[in-house]
């Protein structure tokens, strides 16, 4: 077998793999087990690569440089570009609290992680499609991972015990397999995202890589028989599996096991199934699989986000315009030439200080964005004062405390310190307790923040929490809280919670035909309205309370989610979006300088 020779078929099977992915996307109910695309590319990938290290491992021609240079060549120049314009559209189309997770998930993908940094976020089906532009770089993490230890341990293989290479791969692959069985019943988001639950895939590939042609052309008939047998499980893989099936576990096999069966059929025989892979169009999709599979997710985002209230087969029409069109330019003006220089022994120099280039550029842009669009502190970091913005500001001193409901306002806070020149810290904290207890230990985040308020005596501080969650059991704990908090600062804020979006709700509700008006839940609304009049019931003294209610309430009862040129106003059902602080943002300011009149005497008047 020779899988570093040029096989059409195998581009062609690269375009049913990328084809699937993209139809799955378009619209799941197409081709339900469409996502299996990704595992038909990493048998792909496992073979070629091996074929190629191995040829050069017999030569004596392996040099790890010279593998890690073609790998640049392959996978930067596009990924660059289409990362990078993903990046700038984010920024004109998304929320603050969007804008901070694409930013976040550009600088994993970036570093190689973004399938570590997904697993963290939840279910690779459940996740806000619209708002993940960058979620099918998981893939390539995982391919990057792998490829970052294979070729050494390769070489120390054939090295070693070269006689024994195809059955030392075979039980690392069996080794992976039974852990991705065994995890996708227990933890199945961890078996999706990890290398270890995904090497068998690629070390499929990589035994079809390793066993001689000779032994693979025994029996001719035999492999022309799998070679039909492979195409319809990959057949009927995409139209059986779905995403409700724990996956990948025992199931992935059958797309695997199609995929070796057409790839190992294809190097010895000549049949049907190869003929049809090799048809010249699909050879041509196959070769710009790459840029295809880079550019169809961040389009398909942006449109679904910016067009949800559209009619669904306009989105798909745009989508698959907007594809079309982006699709040769990437591939012919960016991903090829950018191959062809970055690939020249010549250069190799050039490749690595350009991947060096993009690291640097990327990861730290990355987290920029991250950190200037969701300003969110950390238990550690209150500790020592909050995350600190405008420290040169000489009209005060401005202080958020809180949950992720206070989180939620922290970019609002960070541009009304710029505006007013204050000083701010912030010490809310997404998912932490920042009021006292009544009955257990206090949290850590309480005797910090409170301990902060002490020491710094702000002008101003904000208090802002999910109330209805907070003070369930018992307002006490607020009034705990600002009694304490109140005797440290010129003047202390509190805001009461916006509604809270039912479930149906949202865009992707939206794009299936939800239409508003929407309304709270009744019990949710009680509960919510008893606690923001607890909220209101401290106003006094130095503690001022911005009740928000008709900023996010029609007169009808029903909740405003979109402002007046259709920006979603709610991050998702509990929390505002970038657009919804805003709105929030003059009464605050308001507060302040009227607070602080001999600060901001204009200001105060208006």
């Amino acid at each position: 077998m020779n899988p570093s020779s040029y096989r059409p078929a195998i581009d062609g099977l690269r375009a049913v793999a990328v084809l699937s992915v993209l139809i799955f996307h378009l619209h799941n109910s197409w081709l339900p087990g469409g996502f299996v695309g990704v595992d038909i590319f990493f048998v792909i990938s496992g073979y070629l690569i091996t074929g190629v290290l191995l040829r050069e491992y017999q030569h004596d021609g392996f040099r790890l440089s010279r593998f890690y240079q073609r790998r640049i060549a392959r996978l930067l120049p596009a990924f660059f570009a289409v990362a990078l314009a993903t990046m700038l559209l984010a920024a004109l189309v998304y929320s603050s609290q969007d804008l901070a997770s694409a930013g976040a998930n550009f600088a994993a993908a970036a570093a190689s992680v973004e399938n570590l940094k997904l697993m963290q976020q939840g279910s690779y089906f459940v996740l806000s499609p619209d708002a993940q532009p960058f979620l099918h770089y998981w893939s390539l993490s995982v391919e990057e991972q792998f490829y970052l230890l294979f070729p050494l341990a390769l070489w120390l293989l054939v090295l070693r015990t070269n006689r024994h290479r195809t059955a030392v791969l075979t039980a690392l692959c069996g080794v992976s397999l039974i852990l991705c069985i065994q995890l996708t019943a227990i933890r199945p988001t961890l078996a999706f995202f990890l290398l270890p639950t995904r090497a068998w895939e690629l070390l499929a590939g990589s035994i079809l890589a390793s066993v001689s042609q000779e032994k693979l052309a025994l029996n001719r008939k035999l492999w022309a028989s799998l070679s039909v047998i492979g195409f319809a499980t990959i057949a009927i893989s995409l139209f059986t599996i779905d995403s409700r099936m724990m996956f990948p576990g025992y199931v992935a096999m059958f797309p695997v096991l199609g995929t070796v069966c057409l790839i190992g059929a294809d190097s010895v025989s000549s049949d049907v199934c190869d003929g049809l892979l090799s048809w010249k169009p699909m050879v041509i999709i196959g070769q710009m699989s790459y840029s295809l599979y880079l550019l169809h997710w961040p389009i398909f985002s942006f449109v679904d986000y910016t067009f949800y209230l559209g009619s669904p087969s306009a989105r798909i029409a745009l989508k698959v315009f907007i594809v079309l069109v982006t699709l040769p330019l990437c591939y012919f003006l960016i991903e090829s030439p950018g191959r062809r220089v970055l690939n020249d022994p010549r250069r190799r120099l050039t490749a690595f200080a350009a991947f060096a280039m993009i690291l640097v550029v990327c990861i730290p842009l990355g987290i920029l964005v991250r950190r200037a669009n969701y300003i969110d502190a950390e238990i550690a970091d209150v500790g020592k004062g909050g995350v600190r913005f405008n420290q040169a500001g000489k009209n005060g001193s401005l202080l958020l405390i809180g949950d992720s409901n206070g989180s939620m306002y922290g970019k609002m806070a960070k541009e009304i310190a710029a505006k007013l020149g204050l000083r701010l810290s912030v010490a809310s904290v997404a998912a932490e307790d920042p009021l006292p207890s009544l009955s257990r230990k206090q949290s850590q985040l309480w005797l910090d923040s409170s301990a902060l308020a002490s020491r710094e005596s702000p002008d101003v501080l904000l208090l802002v929490c999910q109330w209805r969650g907070k003070l369930q059991d018992s307002g006490d704990r607020l009034e705990i809280a600002v009694n304490e908090l109140k005797t440290h600062v010129a003047t202390l804020i509190l805001i009461t919670q916006p509604p809270e979006m039912p479930e149906r709700a949202n865009r992707g509700s939206l794009r299936d035909g939800a239409r508003p008006p929407f309304f709270e839940d009744p019990s949710i609304r009680t509960a919510r309205m008893n606690a923001n009049a607890l909220v209101k019931s401290l106003e006094g003294d130095n503690v001022v309370v911005v009740d928000i209610e008709d900023l996010f309430t029609a007169k009808d009862g029903s909740i405003i989610f979109t402002n007046n040129i259709g920006q979603y106003l709610y991050h998702d059902g509990k929390h505002l979006s970038g657009m919804g602080a805003e709105l929030v943002k003059p009464a605050v300011i308001r507060v302040i300088t009227g607070r602080m009149p001999r600060v901001f005497p204009v200001l105060a008047e208006q």
